[in-house]
């Protein structure tokens, strides 16, 4: 084996496990990958059609049982943009985003600094205005960043008439989606939260260009068209139905999305092909799971910001509460250059142990317990369900040296990441198939395993951790909640019993803790597309003492109110004990 893939000789699995591995091959997936280089599979069109139908008739072939679906989904493509001054200076790289209004305005280009220089993906989500005091009430908006989620209220609240994104890569700005709605399609009592700005993006060259039009004054009119509404998609759900407990109705979710940007090779072919081969070892090797596998090619991800994977949580919201053990989310596997598990492997608490074990046995790699964040689709977390993503990543080091920017996937490719660049030579069969085994190992110890591998002891202990911050550095008296999680670990202790009902139990627990450290919304609703912090609803405590008057005693008595809904919900997680 490559020494920089694996750093042994051979993966440490013994049994089922390593005739798993074994019988990873690159033949299906890579051909795959092959066929989706033809296919530019942007939701709602002919290509994303074809991407399914070589889907299910590989499956069909591969004798995996399956289902397909065809929901209609609230999808945003965008067609066009242009950029252009009074003295005839032109773009040649704008482009817009999902969900941005279609308009044509013409206003003063106001260049605002982003104070935290792009240098991290969070950063390049959102604008900082706290320092521009200057009016911007019809003005056009020029400053470095991906896409303003964060900042789109704000922008709309100051008038602002367009929103102008300076992208890091130099060529060509990369594609995105500007609607904080998870799911694309908001409940009718969320629809102002449908952003009403245009938005346009630059690359870096042209954004240079146009911060020293702005210097010198100049007024710039931006147009925006982008195709808004309902598209029935295929969605497409493989079965596999575990032998070795046949009456039980527990399964894991193993999914990923299958439209992209353009023809979109390592965000996401590879994913789909690792999805199709995992589909192939594990329903060869049924005999040894004690729970089922459900393995989702999703539509809408990229122009419905995730709104396949939402519908299947809203569809399917009770059998997901009830019997969903674990989702596993294969996102950019099989990156050239991706060795390392060390920066993109991402996990909810309950999965870290098992992420961290299973990436060393496969591969050897070291990796580190990183919070997954609010993105990609983790359409699930409401609803409780923990889930990981052990990705691989080039090395930051040779990152660095190419002068890679951060990007949300693609294996931390800068220049694949939602761009026409993201081609077949950006892919490598070696690291794809070295990636398909952890994924294929991930699912197997979810459901082969008699004692479910959620860590509830380590969920509680990292709780505990986050709590006593808050409880810190805020003048919110946050001990009962810290009494609360301290009595709920001692009773938790029994969970290292053995059989069904301790399981039931294990899995009930991870999703009540996995609901409270990631989600402010209820279980069948869905937080928005935003940095969530640790336990959301404590989380303002940090900024109490921030406030004076009303405004402090009405983030007080919001707090208070947050306190005791965490207090009762782990007294009930305890009496469930």
């Amino acid at each position: 084996m490559d020494t920089q893939l694996y750093e042994r000789d051979a993966p440490t699995v013994d049994g089922f496990e390593r005739d798993l591995v074994e019988s990873v091959s690159a033949d299906e997936p890579w051909a795959l990958v092959e066929r989706f280089a033809e296919l530019t599979r942007v939701s709602g069109t002919a290509d994303e059609r074809a991407a399914a139908d070589y889907i299910v008739d590989r499956l069909a072939d591969l004798g995996v049982a399956h289902e397909v679906y065809h929901p209609e989904l609230y999808l945003s493509t965008p067609d066009r943009a242009a950029i252009r001054t009074g003295d005839g200076w032109s773009s040649e790289t704008a482009k817009t985003v999902s969900f941005s209004a279609n308009a044509s305005v013409t206003g003063d280009l106001v260049y605002v600094e982003n104070d935290d220089e792009m240098e991290s993906i969070e950063a390049m989500l959102s604008v900082d205005l706290a320092g521009t005091d200057e009016d911007l009430d019809g003005a056009v908006v020029l400053a470095e960043s991906i896409i303003p989620i964060s900042a789109i209220e704000e922008l709309t609240d100051r008038g602002v008439a367009a929103f102008v994104g300076i992208h890091p890569h130099a060529e060509e700005p990369h594609e995105g989606i500007v609607t904080p709605v998870w799911g694309g399609a908001p409940p009718l009592d969320e629809a102002d939260r449908v952003p009403d700005l245009p938005v346009a993006n630059v690359s870096r060259t042209e954004g240079e260009e146009l911060a020293a039009m702005a210097a010198e004054g100049a007024t710039v009119t931006v147009e925006t068209e982008t195709t808004t509404g309902w598209q029935t998609c295929p969605l497409v759900v493989a079965r596999i139905q575990g032998e070795a407990a046949p009456d039980t109705d527990e399964f894991v979710l193993l999914h990923g999305h299958y439209d992209s940007w353009h023809v979109g090779i390592t965000d996401n072919a590879t994913g789909d092909a690792g999805l199709l081969e995992c589909a192939r070892v594990l329903n060869d090797h049924r005999e040894h799971l004690r729970r089922d596998v459900r393995i989702a090619w999703w539509p809408g991800h990229s122009t419905g910001r995730y709104a396949g994977s939402t519908w299947y949580a809203d569809e399917f919201a009770l059998d997901l509460a009830d019997n969903c053990v674990a989702h596993v989310n294969m996102d950019s596997p099989g990156v050239a250059d991706a060795t390392e598990f060390d920066v993109r492997a991402k996990c909810t608490t309950a999965l870290a142990t098992l992420a961290e074990r299973t990436i060393h046995d496969v591969t050897g790699k070291p990796t580190r317990e990183a919070r997954v964040s609010r993105a990609g689709d983790y359409s699930f977390s409401n609803v409780g369900v923990p889930g990981l993503s052990p990705q691989s990543s080039i090395p930051d080091e040779l990152r660095a040296k190419r002068g890679y920017h951060p990007v949300g996937g693609s294996g931390g490719h800068a220049d694949a990441w939602h761009l026409t660049t993201d081609t077949i030579e950006k892919a490598d069969p070696e690291v794809l198939v070295r990636d398909i085994q952890v994924f294929a190992v991930v699912v197997a110890r979810l459901c082969a395993e008699e004692t479910l591998p959620v860590d509830v002891a380590h969920q509680l202990s990292r709780h505990r951790t986050i709590v006593e911050d808050y409880d810190a550095s805020s003048s919110l008296d946050l001990s009962p909640v810290l009494d609360e999680l301290d009595a709920l670990a001692e009773s938790a202790d029994r969970l290292d019993d053995e059989g069904a009902e301790a399981n039931a139990t294990r899995a009930a627990l991870a999703k009540r803790l996995t609901r409270l450290n990631y989600t402010s919304e209820g279980p069948f609703q869905q937080d928005p597309a935003e940095a969530r912090p640790p336990y959301p609803t404590l989380e303002p405590a940090t900024r109490l003492d921030d406030h004076t008057g009303d405004d402090h005693r009405f983030l007080a008595l919001q707090l208070r109110r947050a306190r005791t809904d965490v207090v009762a919900q782990l007294r009930a997680a305890r009496r469930a004990l």
